[in-house]
């Protein structure tokens, strides 16, 4: 038998911004975004995250979150160091991830191009 919100799906959502953070779960709830939304603070919180997902789920407890939205200005670990991390390991490489920047410097908006797109 199924929990509770079991079925939910999960964003998780990696930025170091409250307000930002607010905002994104405000506009999933407002356009009908049923998911469960988890935050974290920074790449290296994000990457713990992701590894302890990949611990429970070896013993059958896991849930990786169906969808990741990533910031790319943040302390500590970037969002650029975090999504090289993703995109080299087999199982978070195939988490669908979407970047979130306030930033319209033109050196920032390269960085897309840094990884092969998952298409699969």
């Amino acid at each position: 038998m199924k929990a509770l919100g079991e079925d939910r799906k999960i964003i998780l959502v990696a930025d170091d911004d409250a307000d930002d953070c607010l905002l994104l779960k405000d506009a999933f709830m407002d356009n009908g975004l049923d998911w469960e939304t988890r935050f974290v603070g920074d790449g290296i919180e994000l990457m713990e995250y992701l590894e302890n997902c990949e611990r429970l789920e070896k013993r059958g407890d896991g849930r990786f979150p169906d969808l990741i939205v990533l910031d790319l200005n943040m302390p500590r670990k970037g969002g650029r160091e975090a999504l090289r991390e993703i995109s080299a390991h087999s199982r978070y490489n195939k988490i669908p991830t979407v970047i979130l920047t306030t930033s319209d410097e033109p050196r920032t908006l390269p960085c897309a191009g840094l990884l092969e797109p998952n298409c699969s």
